[in-house]
């Protein structure tokens, strides 16, 4: 799946001009192509140009509503409540729409017109980044000086780079034909300086910058007098017409508009007859200003004539504020001029490097998982094949609304183990819903017997009695666990208020090893602002040695590929590369050469300082020629003292989301929450295990 977002830098830049013409290119080489235009006008009162437009062109089956998802005024009302969220995520619903049926999408950004255009160049960086889309902007050098594109296009580099966007390059638009060759070889090399790549530079053109009579009307709101059949007219210019019949004709030009009082009707009648005299240049229309009316036998005599050729429009205003009125009305097109649309695709081909855009695209792209697009993938797939999960820590509230939410949204069935009256107790005392989850008292439950002679079977070699092991199953973890291990529920989520011990314990003596892993570890997956990183081991093993450090990289790594993640594995160590010597450095060097040999398909550096693994140009300096340095998303930490202390302290002092323990390595999944835990992390911590049972049940497929 690839996107790219194309995003101004400021008002009529062009920008759908260009996102048009790179679709009819892209269209001579893929099939399916999507189009989106997150945050256009009001929906449901207009629908948006743009999103009109090349739904007609391209034949698009998506409604409206799913193409633009937001009004400027719905997006303006989310953010002004602090719904950054909210807003990210209605775009991001609507996108998976359209990429479900898509090769490409093309996303159009905004269009600074609106109440938030002090606040686009943010917002578009904010909607890149979580689509994921690298960016390709638009600037105009309409009546701009070199510098000041140079200018405005490096500020909208600094927004996106800030925000951690990719940007694959600039198209300038709008730049007089004849400064074409100057500021074409201008730009590209001082750009280039900026570390900014130009792909194009488009001259204006007439005929895609005039509006034709009939838009004109439409959008200022005029009445057609006269000449309905000539509302195609193409307007070239426009100019008041309110000084003496002799002046006004000698400024006549070729295709333009003529605003002039209504009143004035020896300036109508002398614009009308300069229409079909060869002698002066042919104009669009006339445009009575004012809310006068010609007499009624100047209407006579108008509408008996012929050979015309020109509309003739009437508004209120005066006649500055018409003028004012029409030359501030934006440019939009058409579906069915095809005239422009020829002229779009004329441009496009002509003048930008398509080839070269199309180069970059089909580049991998590591793909940098933004938290808000991780979170909600991990709800939608568990939401995809609802699994059952069991919670014994049944009356815990915390749990309960986390319950609640989990089953409105359809994530997961719950299973909750406890007694009921407590229960739904607890339920009351924390507004939870959870009439639709199961509870499950171990003490009158009917599966107890079984479960104990189950549990021991399982345990009778470390000497335990019938009666131990059935006193021991009405443990509420034990019992959870137990309920996993025979299939009566497909994962387990505890820890809110148990020990991690208390709660895998269970698990290591009835759910057990996988017997191709030596050892279960962990991971968290760390929501940064930017990334999501996968950190192990934080949770589990104390001290591993260096085969079992590798054991826990490889476990790892194909936990974060199960994930969506592209694995690429730092071996952390206070030394980088041959740096430094010691034990811990050795052990750690020992582990990368096991990991290495076991799995030679994954990529994998150690040992490596932290920094040097996800920081590029740390990485410059010290592993210049590493493909893992700097770009490194699942850090092994090589003890548990080191692990925790770093996963709390980048959670508290990055504010960011740590989903985990995760436990890697086990027959089914079970899975611990810190004691510290919130309502969110026990929902994500459930999603992460009805996905994990998914994939152990297209295992045994």
């Amino acid at each position: 799946m690839k996107s790219i977002y194309i995003s101004s830098t400021e008002p009529r830049s062009g920008k759908s001009i260009v996102a048009i013409g790179l679709m009819k290119l892209i269209q001579n080489r893929i099939d399916k192509i999507g189009f989106i235009k997150p945050i256009g006008n009001a929906v449901g009162v207009e629908p948006d140009d743009d999103v009109e437009l090349v739904r007609i062109l391209f034949k698009l089956q998506q409604a409206p509503d799913i193409i633009n998802p937001l009004s400027i005024e719905d997006a303006r009302n989310i953010l002004a409540t602090g719904g950054t969220d909210e807003l990210l995520t209605k775009i991001l619903h609507a996108y998976k729409e359209v990429a479900a049926k898509s090769e490409i999408v093309v996303i159009e950004g905004t269009d600074y017109t609106g109440a938030l255009s002090a606040l686009e160049l943010d917002i578009n960086a904010h909607i890149s980044k979580t689509l994921d889309a690298p960016v390709l902007m638009v600037a105009s050098g309409e009546d701009r000086t070199i510098d000041v594109i140079i200018s405005q296009v490096t500020v909208a580099m600094e927004s996106f780079d800030e925000k951690g966007c990719e940007v694959i390059g600039v198209v300038v638009t709008k730049v007089k034909i004849e400064d074409y060759n100057r500021y074409q070889k201008t730009l590209e090399k001082e750009l280039s300086r900026q570390g900014i790549s130009l792909l194009g530079v488009i001259p204006i053109d007439k005929v895609l910058s005039s509006p034709r009579m009939g838009e004109i009307a439409r959008k200022v709101g005029a009445k057609v007098m006269f000449g309905h059949e000539y509302l195609p007219n193409l307007v070239s210019s426009v100019r008041v017409a309110a000084m003496t019949i002799g002046n006004a004709l000698a400024r006549i030009e070729d295709g333009m508009c003529l605003i002039t009082p209504g009143d004035r009707e020896d300036m109508l009648l002398s614009a009308m007859v300069s229409r079909v005299a060869v002698t002066y240049p042919n104009i669009a229309g006339i445009i009575l200003s004012g809310g006068f009316d010609p007499s009624d036998s100047v209407k006579k005599l108008i509408g008996g004539l012929s050979g015309f050729n020109i509309p003739i429009l009437q508004l209120d205003e005066d006649t500055f504020g018409v003028a004012v009125k029409v030359s501030q009305m934006p440019v939009s097109l058409y579906a069915r001029d095809t005239q422009k649309i020829e002229a779009v695709y004329r441009s496009i081909r002509q003048y930008v490097r398509f080839d070269e855009v199309n180069r970059l695209l089909e580049l991998k792209k590591e793909r940098r998982t933004t938290p808000l697009v991780f979170l909600n993938e991990l709800l939608d797939r568990a939401r995809s094949d609802r699994k059952k999960i069991v919670m014994p820590e049944g009356n815990e509230e915390r749990s309960l609304k986390a319950v609640s939410k989990v089953m409105a949204d359809g994530v997961a069935d719950i299973i909750l183990i406890g007694d009921e009256a407590e229960i739904n107790e607890a339920a009351n005392r924390a507004n939870a819903a959870i009439d639709q989850a199961t509870i499950i008292d171990p003490h009158k439950s009917k599966l107890l017997d079984g479960y104990g002679e189950k549990f021991f079977e399982l345990r009778k070699h470390k000497g335990i009695s019938l009666d131990h092991a059935r006193d021991q199953i009405t443990d509420p973890i034990y019992f959870g666990t137990m309920m996993v291990h025979l299939g009566d529920a497909d994962g387990l989520v505890s820890g809110a208020v148990h020990t991690t011990r208390h709660t895998i314990s269970p698990a290591f003596q009835i759910i057990k090893t996988r017997p191709d892993v030596s050892l279960v570890s962990s991971i968290f997956f760390m929501c940064l602002p930017d990334r999501v990183l996968v950190y192990g081991d934080c949770a589990v093993n104390p001290d591993p040695n260096a085969e079992q450090l590798a054991d826990i990289a490889i476990s790892s790594a194909e936990t974060a590929k199960a994930f969506g993640f592209e694995p690429l594995i730092a071996m952390l160590s206070y030394s980088t590369g041959a740096s430094g010597t010691g034990p811990d450095v050795e052990r750690v060097k020992e582990a990368t050469e096991f990991v290495r040999s076991k799995a030679p398909d994954l990529e994998v550096e150690g040992p490596i300082q932290y920094d040097a693994a996800i920081s590029i140009e740390t990485a410059r300096a010290k592993l210049p020629d590493s493909k893992v340095a700097g770009r490194a998303n699942v850090l092994i930490f090589p003890d548990l003292n080191a692990g925790n202390t770093a996963y709390k302290a980048v959670q508290r002092s990055a504010r960011a989301i740590a989903v985990g323990p995760v436990l890697q390595g086990l027959n089914k999944p079970v899975n611990d929450l810190s004691r510290g835990c919130m309502i969110e992390d026990i929902v994500y911590t459930i999603a992460i295990t009805a996905i994990q049972a998914q994939q152990i049940e297209k295992l045994k497929e």
